[in-house]
């Protein structure tokens, strides 16, 4: 292990420490600073906090919650214990990590549970890029259990139901159908089917929203490129509802730029949700790993006749009639060879 890299696991450690000393403490200006700008916080209560701003009000939203709490129920203090933290170092400037928490109030464990981080570099400082929040347990009649089962007036409201196995097995095999299926059809460049899998409200960027807007927003992304290979692998799905659920996805991607052959390695920060029982896609975020020109670029390949050659330029995704129809409004067909 090279010696930045042991310097950045020990800045990781300290930030996640620093977050839980400084909450406890209640200084919030200071926990914030913790934060990049444009980072995200997902607490399981069925929505994200974007950027510094939103994410103060979770902190102010528990203290205010801990200050009105009714006599006896009234916990004197807050402690995080952070444990098993495992990092995972991406490189000079990202990394990602896991790690398991428990909270204690005076009279006792309270809740547990687990944070799911992403950091990066700002400024010369590692800091919080994204943090999920998922309660795994909490003490029955506890502040948290309280809290999450609606007994109190600041309820955040139930917690969250992984149902039975057969019920979580359906919807996590929906849920990698779902992600299959937009591969598939950004690569057939087949818009209708591909804007089909978001929610009739997604949002796209912070101004429009709508399938409309999507679609035209991927139009402009996807008339960039030319062919496009999508590999999708590891697939992690936390369930938070039966209607709500969270994912990782990894993907190995092969992209034509114009007359260069690209490879990239991917990964999809994905909500999903189920409306009128099918699941659709909330939010899609991208994130690039590397993207690398291979060493033997096919573009120019003569045609690969297949089966009488195995290697040489193929006949998909030029056969599909979705990817004709999209090239016909957007120019000259790219990756073409036939004569």
């Amino acid at each position: 292990m090279e010696a930045w890299e042991i310097d950045a696991r020990e800045q990781v450690r300290d930030l996640v420490a620093s977050y839980n000393a400084l909450g406890d403490r209640g200084r919030f200006d200071d926990l914030l600073a913790l934060f990049a700008p444009d980072a995200t916080m997902d607490v399981g209560d069925g929505r994200t906090y974007d950027g510094v701003d939103e994410i103060r009000t979770i902190f102010t939203d528990t203290r205010d919650s801990v200050a009105g709490a009714d006599g006896g129920s009234t916990p004197r203090y807050l402690q995080h214990h952070t444990t098993t933290h495992a990092i995972t170092v991406d490189g000079p400037e990202s990394a990602t990590g896991q790690a398991y928490f428990t909270v204690m109030t005076d009279a006792g464990v309270d809740h547990w549970g687990r944070y799911q981080d992403a950091y990066r570099v700002v400024d010369g400082r590692w800091r919080f890029a994204s943090r999920r929040v998922r309660v795994d347990g909490t003490t029955p009649g506890g502040w948290a259990d309280r809290r999450l089962h609606g007994d109190a007036p600041e309820s955040t409201g139930p917690v969250p139901d992984r149902g039975p196995g057969p019920e979580r097995l359906l919807a996590e095999a929906d849920i990698r159908q779902l992600v299959a299926r937009y591969a598939v059809a950004t690569d057939r460049r087949d818009l209708d089917a591909l804007v089909a899998l978001f929610v009739p409200d997604v949002r796209v960027g912070r101004e429009l929203s709508g399938r409309a807007a999507l679609r035209e927003n991927l139009a402009t992304q996807l008339a960039a490129i030319g062919v496009s290979i999508l590999n999708v692998g590891t697939h992690q799905i936390d369930l938070d509802g039966p209607d709500e659920a969270t994912g990782l996805v990894y993907c190995k991607a092969e992209v034509q730029d114009g007359d260069r052959w690209i490879h990239q390695a991917i990964r999809y920060d994905d909500r999903y949700r189920r409306v009128d029982g099918e699941w659709l896609f909330v939010r899609r975020i991208h994130r690039l790993f590397y993207g690398a020109e291979v060493g033997v670029n096919p573009v120019g390949l003569p045609p690969a006749d297949w089966p009488a050659n195995h290697d040489g330029w193929g006949t998909i995704p030029a056969d599909d009639e979705t990817w004709q129809a999209f090239w016909a409004g957007h120019g000259e067909v790219p990756g073409d060879t036939s004569p």
